[in-house]
């Protein structure tokens, strides 16, 4: 074979193979190895479920009882106060007209909205909405109930915050505060982190709430409270 034809070969086949590297490289992802756009934000994956329900926590939590004293939410705005990853946020908006998810964290909203994406339209009545940690950021009379699980503890300036909550709750309007009983109990924070629902009652007092009802049989790890406004 002629040297200069057996270089050219040598060239031809060295290109073809660089070639074919190069289109392996650009083919796509297969979809299982893609990472999916709903996974929980890395801040915040631990705690959250892809398909909005932890049976573990629901174990305990009981969020039916919860819903089922809660009451009739047809044509009702709720106010999800802490909502985090939506657990009881995706639970109320089955039956309410509206559901305002607060959360001082934005990426445990943009989870909240991703979740929407995939239940589908039965989910356009919840609105995520980014509070700062001691404002209710609720509109003048814009909630028919409002709901705080595990969440009082961590509001700062209860003194000035319940008195706004006050003021974004409807005439007649109900608030339910569910919070974790002190005690050795195999959830939930330490003791310092909880409070006892007596000091609760005496705050909603001072922000003139009224008939404030605690109930500590219902859940086994957990007390209810109960609130209206006049």
């Amino acid at each position: 074979m002629n040297k200069s034809v057996f270089i050219w070969l040598i060239v031809i086949f060295a290109v073809s193979c660089s070639g074919n590297n190069s289109a392996k490289k650009e083919q796509p992802v297969p979809i299982e190895e893609v990472p999916s756009s709903a996974e929980a934000p890395e801040a915040l994956e631990d705690n959250l479920d892809p398909e909005i329900e932890d049976v573990e926590r629901t174990e305990w939590q009981n969020p039916d009882l919860i819903l089922d004293l809660i009451g009739n939410l047809e044509n009702k705005v709720v106010a999800d106060i802490g909502a985090g990853s939506g657990y009881f946020t995706f639970k109320l908006a089955r039956t309410a007209q509206k559901v305002i998810a607060l959360d001082i964290d934005p990426k445990a909203l943009e989870y909240i909205n991703k979740q929407k994406s995939i239940v589908g339209d039965w989910s356009d009545n919840i609105e995520a909405r980014l509070t700062p940690p001691d404002v209710p950021n609720l509109l003048h009379e814009e909630a028919d109930v409002i709901l705080i699980v595990n969440t009082y503890n961590y509001i700062p300036n209860k003194e000035a915050y319940f008195p706004r909550l006050l003021e974004g709750l409807k005439s007649g309007g109900q608030l339910f505060i569910v919070d974790f009983k002190k005690g050795e109990i195999p959830v939930g924070p330490s003791d310092k982190d909880k409070v006892d629902p007596q000091q609760i009652r005496t705050s909603l007092r001072k922000a003139s709430f009224r008939k404030i009802n605690i109930n500590q049989n219902s859940l086994k790890y957990q007390y209810i409270i109960t609130a209206q406004k006049k």
